[in-house]
């Protein structure tokens, strides 16, 4: 059997590589299909292995169609990784039209990183620079990709009009809609954990029994084992360090200025930490567009930046982990660490998802000056049954190693389905 993973690049390529040996194991052969070189990767080659992961971007089949992809892949089944962009919508109209079923594998946690309470503050130039930059492969590649789609699909006056909705928002930086297009939703779906089946149903209008619960592979790749859950203890050392999770907001041009005015954020907050007697630690998205110059702006700083490698090494010598919105946060929940949500400065609107808000660890962070004030009262004050009753809730299936294996049983019984409902 041969599917194929669709995405807008290959900088989720990992997301694909760990399902390899299980999907191999049940003799299913996975290749991914991306589109970098329409914007996000233009020097991107044709066709190349990512360490065992075929890869092929869009200029390896000739043109921007995505039935030649699907004439000559042939895939018995396709994973998304999201499904929310025009380009994603339109392979999976196409993907419908020929019975061809379809996975969304959530990259995340949304219960961690969505509230309806964050009130976005949008840099207009900032936002301004983000349109620009992506107009000319909007205009290029994706609408009309997308516009075929609709017209080979049939596509209904209702989707039409979402269509057109979905532009206008699109143009002036709004996330406006609070459920998904009709045509994002894919045959099933598969969540981290099991407070995402909610945000699955209610947003993209799943069934209940069309979305599974598969684990959360941060864990994995952070070599997060089940020894290690809620046995964090307070290193006992003599410059403690406090770890910094950022998720991305200033490379789209929410709640920041800019890179510099971001790095300004970050810089102030390691000089409040450190009249408290802390180093500052920090966890940067890997494919932030904007990393490299977050990293310039802060050199000389003192605040010392964190690989995938390190990441958990280095979180469990520190005393507390401050976080935005980031899936990566419940690394260190599992753990058992304090964990201080980031709604200071520019981020005063920013709101967390109840995964987060509801870990018995957790405190609001309002003003980085009350770091040592919070640490002092957690250790007062913490419950370890409490930790462990939020930790069984919102770790996922176990044991956490088995999570691709669980994504490839998903994709074989797909298949199988499919299979019989078209020889009936």
């Amino acid at each position: 059997m041969k599917i194929i993973g669709f995405d807008s690049w290959t900088g989720g390529a990992h997301h694909f590589e760990r399902l390899l040996p299980a999907l191999e194991e049940l003799s299913i052969r996975l290749t991914l299909v991306h589109l970098g070189s329409w914007g996000n990767e233009p020097k991107c080659l044709p066709e190349q292995k990512i360490n065992n992961l075929l890869t092929r971007d869009i200029k390896y089949y000739g043109n921007d169609s995505f039935e030649r992809i699907l004439d000559i892949e042939m895939p018995d089944a396709v994973i998304l990784l999201s499904t929310d962009t025009f380009a994603h919508r339109a392979f999976i109209r196409l993907c419908e039209k020929r019975s061809i079923p379809t996975l969304n594998l959530y990259h995340g946690l949304v219960a961690a990183t969505s509230s309806e309470t964050t009130a976005c503050t949008t840099s207009r130039p900032a936002q301004t620079r983000l349109v620009i930059a992506k107009i000319g492969k909007l205009l290029r590649h994706t609408l009309p990709c997308y516009i075929s789609a609709l017209l080979k699909t049939k596509a209904s006056v209702e989707e039409w009009r979402r269509f057109l909705s979905d532009i206008f928002h699109l143009m002036i930086g709004d996330n406006y809609f609070m459920v998904g297009a009709k045509d994002a939703r894919t045959t099933k779906c598969a969540v981290y954990i099991q407070a995402d089946v909610e945000h699955a149903m209610r947003f993209y209008g799943f069934k209940q029994e069309d979305v599974f619960v598969v684990g959360n592979p941060d864990l994995i790749q952070f070599d997060l084992d089940e020894k290690m859950l809620v046995s964090w203890t307070r290193p006992e050392i003599s410059q403690p360090s406090v770890m910094y999770i950022e998720t991305g907001f200033s490379s789209v041009g929410l709640f920041f200025s800019s890179t510099e005015d971001f790095a300004n954020h970050l810089i102030s907050t390691s000089r409040s930490l450190a009249v408290q007697g802390f180093r500052m630690c920090l966890k940067l998205k890997p494919h932030g567009s904007n990393v490299h110059l977050i990293k310039k702006h802060l050199e000389g700083s003192g605040i010392e930046l964190v690989s995938n490698e390190l990441f958990l090494p280095k979180l469990i010598a520190c005393s507390a982990c401050i976080s935005e919105t980031s899936s990566l946060a419940i690394v260190p929940a599992l753990m058992g660490m304090p964990l201080l949500l980031a709604k200071y400065g520019r981020l005063n609107s920013l709101g967390f998802g109840e995964l987060l808000t509801n870990y018995p660890r957790a405190y609001v962070l309002e003003d980085v000056s009350d770091v040592s004030n919070i640490l002092l009262k957690d250790a007062r004050t913490f419950d370890v049954g409490e930790i462990n009753t939020w930790k069984n809730l919102n770790m996922g299936p176990s044991p956490i190693n088995k999570m691709p294996q669980r994504v490839a049983e998903i994709i074989d019984k797909m298949i199988v389905s499919n299979d019989r409902a078209e020889s009936a």
